[in-house]
């Protein structure tokens, strides 16, 4: 098995520069004949490519989204989800550590905005919970 990208351009190509890539797996086999042929197994999503970057969040999502994917295919062993899996990571690579720290600072800025727009907002006390119950370390706030 393995990944078959397939690339759109984005209709205005000039004014947008976006290309789409659709990942399908594929398995390869032989027809009675003995022709080599190709079967479309699942459609594992696609994703954008602004520039020559995917965008940081949709690579994760993409990843996200292939892997629960893989997951429903009872045809496939393990050992084909896992080897799926790193062809994606190779065209798309994940997150790193700073990327997310990035993300993470960025979100919490944007629930700051909206507290302050709308009112309210954790105490520091509330803060402290919530990371601990992102932690598992806590019940429910």
């Amino acid at each position: 098995m393995y990944v078959r990208w397939v690339v759109r351009r984005h209709k205005n190509a000039v004014i947008a520069d976006t290309s789409f890539y659709d990942a399908y797996l594929v398995a390869s086999y032989r027809d009675k004949r003995g022709v080599p042929r190709q079967r479309t197994v699942c459609y594992l999503g696609n994703i954008r490519q602004i520039g020559d970057e995917f965008p940081t969040i949709e690579r994760e999502l993409f990843l996200l989204r292939a892997e629960r994917i893989l997951d429903t295919v009872d045809e496939i062993t393990q050992a084909d989800r896992d080897e799926a899996m790193e062809a994606l990571r190779q065209k798309v690579p994940p997150l790193s550590r700073d990327e997310v720290l990035t993300a993470f600072i960025e979100n919490l800025r944007w629930y700051r905005r909206w507290w302050e727009q709308n009112g309210g907002g954790p105490s520091d006390d509330e803060l402290i919970t919530i990371v601990q119950l992102a932690r598992g370390r806590v019940g429910p706030v």
